[in-house]
């Protein structure tokens, strides 16, 4: 039936425009934004769930930096250990040299003199071993880093290096006899060998808490990138796939247009009924 008032190819037209226009509208969004859900109005269910991984992440974000501080401290403290360390080779050789009955008062003195330098280079040492106002080899304390986003811990523990090199120092007097000298070498004194200990404690105990704390925090940045990994595969859109709807709608808009300009045409044929 034609009728003036009823154009039901153009309705049919219309409501093909429509859709498509709402489609393209939904596919021009992912293409512009890198999303196939990008808020709420896209996909509540699964924009909520996106939510929740994102703070998840940012979450694991703060631990990773929180493990990052801890990584450095330790790192300074097996730095500065190891740079005390580095020392007793030459301390035990000025001893062994102190040792030598046969030296001259002058040699003794020059000799003491570089043992108390050594003494004073090992105290200065440590004491510039800080990170972020923090000394691990001034202490016996443990700074607790926060490991996990369920608030667990993992601490760095100090040694107290300090105490004993200052007492080794003070040993040291001014002048340090031959038998003093083979005093500290024979460990018949405690003063040298405690120094030595707590530098050795030092180097193993932090080496291993600096073991534990990269392995967590390599742990964490693991779990932040396969967090991240999940959230895109949600979330993200399929730009290469996109794009190529986005052309094939386009095209599918023209020809819809075209359709309504043919179907608003129609009841134009009924003039030619009164010609």
């Amino acid at each position: 039936m034609t009728t003036i008032h009823t154009n039901p190819g153009a309705l049919v037209a219309q409501a093909t425009l429509r859709h498509i226009t709402t489609q393209l509208d939904k596919v021009s969004k992912q293409v512009q934004t890198g999303y196939k859900v990008g808020d709420a109005k896209d996909d509540a269910s699964t924009f909520a769930v996106a939510q929740g991984l994102r703070g998840n992440i940012a979450s694991l974000l703060a631990v990773q930096q929180g493990l990052s501080g801890a990584v450095g401290l330790a790192e300074v403290g097996l730095a500065g250990a190891t740079a005390v360390s580095n020392l007793f080779e030459v301390i035990k050789t000025k001893l062994t040299q102190l040792a030598n009955t046969a030296i001259t008062p002058t040699q003794r003195t020059t000799y003491t003199t570089d043992l108390k330098d050594l003494a004073v280079q090992a105290m200065d040492l440590i004491k510039q071993a800080k990170f972020n106002g923090s000394n691990l080899l001034d202490n016996t304390t443990a700074i607790n880093f926060i490991a996990d986003v369920t608030g667990s811990s993992i601490g760095v523990t100090g040694v107290n290096v300090l105490t004993s090199v200052s007492i080794f120092n003070a040993s040291i007097g001014a002048s340090v006899t031959d038998t003093l000298a083979r005093t500290f070498l024979n460990s018949s004194s405690n003063t040298l060998d405690n120094f030595i200990l707590a530098t050795n404690t030092a180097l193993s105990g932090i080496a291993g808490d600096l073991r534990a704390v990269e392995a967590q925090s390599n742990f964490t940045k693991a779990i932040g990138d396969a967090t991240e990994k999940g959230l895109g595969a949600l979330v993200d859109a399929d730009l290469a796939k996109a794009s190529s709807k986005l052309q094939a709608l386009q095209a599918q808009q023209q020809l819809a247009t075209q359709a309504i300009t043919i179907a608003n045409q129609a009841p134009s044929i009924l003039l030619s009924l009164f010609k």
